[in-house]
């Protein structure tokens, strides 16, 4: 981050979640300030900027020179509606199901599980997100990378829905990951990045016979469905049941 951008963030003023921008004074540099407040995770609201979280945290990792792009880190970009719709509707969730949503961001997809009546588990890393899902759910989870949990540590689930991380094949192994913690029977609906479908990698084309193996059933996602998160990745949905 430059000097001149560190001194204008060091003007705005803390109100709670919110970083304003000074009434007495016009940034010529706004268009860096914004970008800069944008990717560490403000949304833009009169004349400032509102963050999950205390503003005054935020605004100490800028001044101190650190370019904050969380998201980005953490391969973190939110589950849009209509993709939710489609992956709870290929679920088949029903009421009382023992669901677990692995990645589970903001709670987008958790939302709709407890709207079905079902009962979700949550793993997170972020840790905005964790704050943001400890409040919402009035829990108490700590930043867990699910790649790192036993599934012998937690009960068969009956089904699991997710949208993990897509860069450096961290997908495949999500979902490798993910079909341990699936009961007999079980079904997985996973969102995916779509380098593996058509990549020479070694485990590219592990994933694709080990896919056939199970019996998975891909399809594409609409083209542009996550231009409102963040990016335009080109995404397919993956669906497994395991055998009984």
């Amino acid at each position: 981050m430059t000097t001149e951008l560190i001194n204008s963030i060091n003007k705005m003023i803390v109100n709670g979640n919110r970083l304003e921008l000074p009434t007495d004074e016009q940034f010529t540099n706004y268009p860096s300030v914004k970008k800069a407040l944008t990717l560490a995770g403000g949304k833009y609201k009169k004349c400032g900027f509102l963050f999950t979280d205390d503003a005054q945290v935020v605004k100490d990792r800028l001044v101190g020179g650190e370019a904050i792009n969380d998201k980005k880190k953490f391969q973190f970009f939110p589950t849009p509606k209509a993709v939710v719709d489609l992956m709870i509707k290929r679920a088949v969730i029903t009421c009382d199901m023992a669901v677990l949503e692995p990645s589970a961001g903001q709670g987008a997809i958790v939302d709709a599980i407890i709207e079905i009546g079902a009962h979700p588990s949550m793993i997170e890393l972020m840790p905005e997100n964790i704050k943001v899902l400890n409040r919402k759910y009035d829990i108490n989870l700590t930043p867990t990378d699910f790649l790192s949990v036993n599934p012998s540590d937690h009960i068969k689930y009956e089904r699991i829905v997710a949208n993990p991380p897509f860069t450096k094949n961290q997908d495949i192994d999500h979902v490798l990951h993910m079909y341990e913690f699936l009961g007999s029977e079980g079904l997985l609906v996973s969102v995916m990045g779509k380098s593996w479908v058509s990549g020479s990698q070694k485990k590219q084309v592990a994933f694709r016979e080990w896919l056939d193996s199970v019996g998975a059933i891909v399809t594409d996602i609409k083209a542009g469905e996550f231009k409102e998160s963040g990016t335009n990745i080109a995404t397919v949905l993956v669906e497994i049941r395991k055998a009984a």
